[in-house]
């Protein structure tokens, strides 16, 4: 099961804008236990996650909150209906 979220960062210098920052961010997530796949686009911005079940999401956006709050203490993950339809 995935779901995309965007994340909102206070500075846009802490955006993901290199191919170093997104891999790293996404092995960073990819250690969350039950995340089975991460894809990251605009520049961090566009986050999704895949899981095996629905009632794991909970748990794993909790480490995924804190994994964007470590680059920017500022920064909101919100899940956006439009970008799972």
């Amino acid at each position: 099961m995935t779901r995309t979220y965007q994340v909102k960062y206070k500075s846009k210098s802490k955006m993901l804008t290199t191919p170093e920052k997104v891999e790293d961010t996404k092995k960073t997530i990819l250690e969350v236990p039950r995340v089975k796949s991460v894809e990251i686009k605009d520049d961090g911005q566009i986050v999704s996650i895949e899981v095996e079940k629905e009632e794991d999401f909970e748990e794993v956006m909790n480490r995924v909150v804190n994994v964007f709050r470590r680059i920017d203490d500022k920064s909101e993950v919100s899940y956006k209906f439009a970008l799972n339809a």
